[in-house]
C-alpha cells in the first residue's frame, strides 16, 4: 500500500478527527483558506461541509495530492503540487486563512521561516495562519486513557513517530518568537487532551 494511501486512511479515524476539530472550530467566516501541507485533503474536505470556506490546497507530494483528488472530487477546489522553498504562485493579501497541520516542526528554521513569511505575503489585513502539531506529551497508559477503540490505533504511530521533534518544538515556542521578532499578534492553546497544541498568527 502507498503511503498516501495509509496515511488517507488514517485521516478517516476518530482520533484524527478530534486533532483537526480546534483547527475546524477557529473558521468562523465563509472567506478563502490556503492550507499548506494539505496532505490527502481530510480537512479541506471537512471544511466544505462544515463551514462552506473556499479552500485551495498545496502539497509537495504529487500522490498525496492525488489522494487529495479523490476526497474532494466534484468540488470547485484547487490542489497544487509545489516544490519546498519556493512562493506559492497566489496573489498577495488574497486569503482570509491559511493552515498548516503537522508539517513546520518538521522543518529546518529556514524553511519553517520561509514558508511563514509566504503565508503572511498572502494574508488578507486581520487574516490568520493557524498551525496545529503534536505536543510530544503524554505517553502510552495516557494516550490509551484518552483514546484508545479498535478504529484508533494508528494513532499510536502518529505518536511515537512524532514526539522525537513534536517535544522540541514545544518547548522552544518557535511561533511566538517568531511573532514577537515581527510584531504580530499570538494565541496558543493546547488541545486534544494535551497530545497537540493550535497555535495561531494574527496579521
Amino acid at each position: 500500500m502507498r503511503f498516501s494511501k495509509f496515511f488517507s486512511n488514517v485521516q478517516e479515524t476518530p482520533w484524527y478527527r478530534s486533532l483537526l476539530n480546534p483547527v475546524i472550530d477557529e473558521i468562523t467566516t465563509k472567506g478563502k483558506l490556503l492550507d499548506i501541507g494539505t496532505g490527502t485533503g481530510k480537512l479541506i474536505q471537512i471544511l466544505l461541509d462544515k463551514k462552506k470556506v473556499d479552500c485551495i490546497g498545496v502539497d509537495t507530494s504529487s500522490e498525496m495530492i492525488l489522494e487529495a483528488r479523490n476526497k474532494v472530487k466534484g468540488t470547485n477546489v484547487k490542489l497544487f503540487e509545489v516544490k519546498a522553498d519556493a512562493n506559492l504562485p497566489f496573489e498577495k493579501s488574497s486569503f482570509d486563512y491559511v493552515t498548516i497541520c503537522n508539517v513546520l516542526f518538521h522543518l529546518k528554521d529556514e524553511s519553517i521561516d520561509y514558508i511563514l513569511n509566504d503565508a503572511l505575503s498572502l494574508l488578507k489585513n486581520k487574516g490568520r495562519i493557524i498551525v496545529l502539531t503534536p505536543t510530544g506529551n503524554g505517553n502510552f497508559l495516557s494516550l490509551s486513557k484518552s483514546f484508545f477503540s479498535l478504529k484508533n490505533l494508528s494513532i499510536y504511530i502518529w505518536f511515537y513517530a512524532t514526539r522525537n521533534r513534536a517535544g522540541p518544538w514545544t518547548k522552544n515556542k518557535y511561533l511566538e518568537q517568531y511573532s514577537i521578532k515581527n510584531g504580530l499578534e499570538y494565541k496558543r492553546e493546547i488541545v486534544m487532551k494535551g497530545f497537540a497544541q493550535l497555535e495561531i498568527i494574527y496579521k
